[in-house]
């Protein structure tokens, strides 16, 4: 994943030589960094706060940042990506009000991320979802989560997210994401979705369609097909 500045220079050179790519760089940075994209979303996402890498992270103002939160757990990450392979110790945090539990995921978190930290930290509401299992290695828990890729608004391709699970036969609302989808300022993009125990549909992420990867059992030869049958020819 390049950043968004390192993207700007490729697109800017790039263009300089009449090659454009499909998204250009305020696209890019549109879908890559959660910050860009979660107002247009935020009806269908979970609740999140995030503080810049300049603004610091003191104890006391994450602290601060967390009361709006309640005593509810939490996902920790960057602007870009989470630590959720090592679920317990550095992405989630059990209680929001806890210092303790705050300060303990945050320092491993930042300790492990080192200098691919991207943006600053983001702390997002734990939404429970229907789950398939728990993850072998980690003890994070698999849900009903789907990939999904669009092209000009439109999906032209999903995947099971877990490569690990059955999903059996489940298969994601395309309707109702192609509706959440329609205010993404950008061309090409993920967007990661998961069934709530309630039934009802969220999104979990948003990236660029450049730099979002296909789960290890996808068919990625049918992506590709689906790509090109879906390009447009002008």
């Amino acid at each position: 994943m390049l950043t968004p500045e390192k993207y700007s220079i490729l697109d800017k050179g790039l263009s300089e030589r009449n090659v454009f790519l499909i998204n250009n760089s305020v696209a890019y940075r549109h879908c890559h960094y959660l910050p860009e994209w979660y107002d247009l979303a935020k009806p269908y996402t979970p609740k999140s706060i995030w503080l810049t890498i300049e603004a610091g992270y003191s104890i006391e103002k994450i602290m601060n940042a967390l009361k709006p939160f309640g005593d509810n757990p939490l996902i920790l990450k960057d602007f870009v990506k989470s630590r959720k392979h090592e679920w317990a110790e550095a992405c989630y945090i059990p209680l929001a009000s806890s210092r303790v539990e705050v300060e303990r995921v945050v320092n491993r978190f930042i300790a492990l991320q080192g200098h691919d930290l991207a943006g600053g930290l983001v702390f997002r509401e734990f939404i429970e979802f229907e789950k398939l299992s728990q993850h072998s290695k980690s003890g994070m828990p698999l849900t009903k989560e789907f990939r999904l890729f669009f092209l000009d608004n439109k999906p032209i391709f999903w995947t099971e997210y877990w490569d690990e699970s059955n999903y059996g036969g489940l298969t994601p609302p395309l309707d109702q994401s192609l509706n959440l989808a329609k205010n993404i300022k950008s061309r090409f993009f993920s967007m990661d979705i998961a069934k709530r125990i309630n039934g009802n549909w969220i999104i979990v992420e948003i990236g660029d369609g450049q730099v979002s990867g296909l789960p290890h059992n996808t068919d990625s030869a049918f992506f590709y097909r689906a790509l090109l049958a879906n390009w447009p020819l002008n």
